[in-house]
């Protein structure tokens, strides 16, 4: 049957449709937040993830990205603080945790992070999640955190 000539390019057909549909639902996000339908995650009065307009310090963390001091929505993933505060950090899929080109690794603070998925932990590998390194597409930050963007990408 999987020899059938209807079936024979459908792994590949939703390979791809699959592929489209991550890269758009990644670049709706950012293309929201750059025609200011969407708080940027490092504005001062930010709307936290439970809907409050604020202005209170709690809210807001600072993330040391790359050397570069940043102030942060909390709750706002390291991607989108670094890419709305101009830091250059590389995302092939968009931020969809199927690339692993936006991995970091943890200098301080980790705990202040969101908790790894198993998906993040596939598409780092073992040896990459048992040294601390995160993607930062889906590392959340929730208080003082310090990461490093690695040179090899």
């Amino acid at each position: 049957m999987a020899d059938s000539p209807s079936l024979r390019g459908l792994p590949l057909r939703a390979l791809r449709l699959g592929l489209r549909t991550a890269s758009r639902a990644g670049g709706t996000v950012v293309d929201r937040v750059l025609r200011g339908s969407e708080p940027p995650p490092f504005a001062p009065n930010a709307t936290p993830t439970n809907g409050r307009t604020t202005n209170d310090p709690r809210d807001a963390v600072t993330i040391l990205v790359g050397g570069q001091s940043v102030v942060a929505r909390r709750g706002a993933t390291v991607l989108e603080v670094a890419t709305l505060a101009g830091i250059d950090l590389r995302s092939y899929c968009g931020g969809n945790c199927s690339c692993g080109t936006c991995r970091i690794d943890v200098r301080s603070g980790a705990a202040h992070l969101s908790r790894r998925g198993p998906m993040e932990e596939v598409v780092l590998g073992s040896e990459a999640a048992a040294r601390g390194d995160r993607l930062a597409c889906q590392a959340a930050v929730f208080g003082p955190v310090e990461v490093v963007i690695p040179e090899w990408f």
